[in-house]
């Protein structure tokens, strides 16, 4: 096994408890890897910052859980995006529509309607601005396992799925503090809402790639409600000192749960997309 590490942050709401969580993760990865790569198994280096334990009491039952992890149907290799100009026209177009009628208004458009919506739909985000302490302690969860990394001198790939992806790149922004010498060679998000022109005025992101990333990988599936809004984050985050910059890629997000229902914005079917596969075959070597 080389020596690199897959560092997971999940997103939002509950969760099961942290062992089950981080062992989805890991099939959901293998599952994609054995897709993608002839059936061949890779041996894969990772832990979870797992935080849901800070918003709520008790774990998720597995037993009772809309959305489990659940293999994709069939065997060989799951869809791509590919060329097709419709849905790669359409997403550029929802994302232009936002930042057009942001300028046309000259205000932050629906920065209250956010507010509300994030209090009301989204509190563990709602909570994470506005507790300092809570805030920390989530960011804490992140920094624990990269000074683990660095300990033990591992290169590190940082996946952060939705809420996740901006609980990393708090942590990323702030690492010449923290986290002195941390250099994470590959930050990955998915079906993140760090694009969205709201929310990263709301929650005052910056507006960099963070000195210690040395590539960006940035994933969204054209129907994900989260972040198909604005799929683009290269257009929000300037290069770091190192000329790094964001890199775009819509993919198909095929998961569906056990009731048949799609959700094109779950983890476990990011994490087996065909793209991120090889992204992560390279990285493991």
């Amino acid at each position: 096994m080389s020596r690199a590490i897959i560092i997971g942050v999940h997103g939002l709401d509950n969760k099961p408890r942290p062992d089950l969580l981080e062992d989805w993760w890991k099939a959901a990865i293998s599952e994609g890897l054995a897709r993608h790569g002839g059936g061949r198994k890779t041996k894969i280096r990772f832990r979870m910052a797992y935080w849901a334990d800070l918003m709520y009491p008790e774990p998720l039952d597995p037993a009772t859980m809309a959305e489990p992890y659940l293999a994709a149907r069939g065997s060989g290799p799951l869809p791509r995006v590919g060329l097709s100009v419709r849905k790669v026209t359409s997403t550029r177009l929802r994302g232009s529509l936002g930042k057009l009628l942001e300028k046309a208004s000259k205000v932050r458009l629906g920065e209250r309607v956010v507010r509300g919506t994030v209090e009301s739909k989204m509190p563990d985000l709602y909570f994470y601005n506005n507790d300092e302490r809570l805030r920390t302690a989530v960011q804490d969860r992140v920094v624990k396992q990269l000074r683990y990394a660095r300990r033990w001198r591992y290169k590190v790939m940082l996946i952060a799925h939705s809420m996740g992806s901006i609980v990393a790149y708090d942590v990323l922004r702030d690492a010449a503090a923290a986290l002195k010498g941390l250099e994470i060679s590959h930050f990955v998000t998915l079906g993140s809402p760090l694009g969205l022109a709201e929310l990263r005025t709301v929650f005052a992101g910056p507006r960099y790639v963070p000195e210690c990333v040395m590539q960006w990988s940035n994933f969204s599936d054209p129907k994900d409600p989260v972040s198909s809004w604005d799929a683009s984050l290269s257009n929000n985050y300037r290069a770091n000192s190192h000329g790094v910059t964001v890199s775009d890629n819509l993919v198909v997000n095929g998961y569906v749960n056990p009731a048949g229902k799609p959700n094109p914005h779950k983890i476990y079917g990011y994490l087996r997309t065909p793209e991120l596969s090889e992204l992560i075959a390279g990285f493991l070597g």
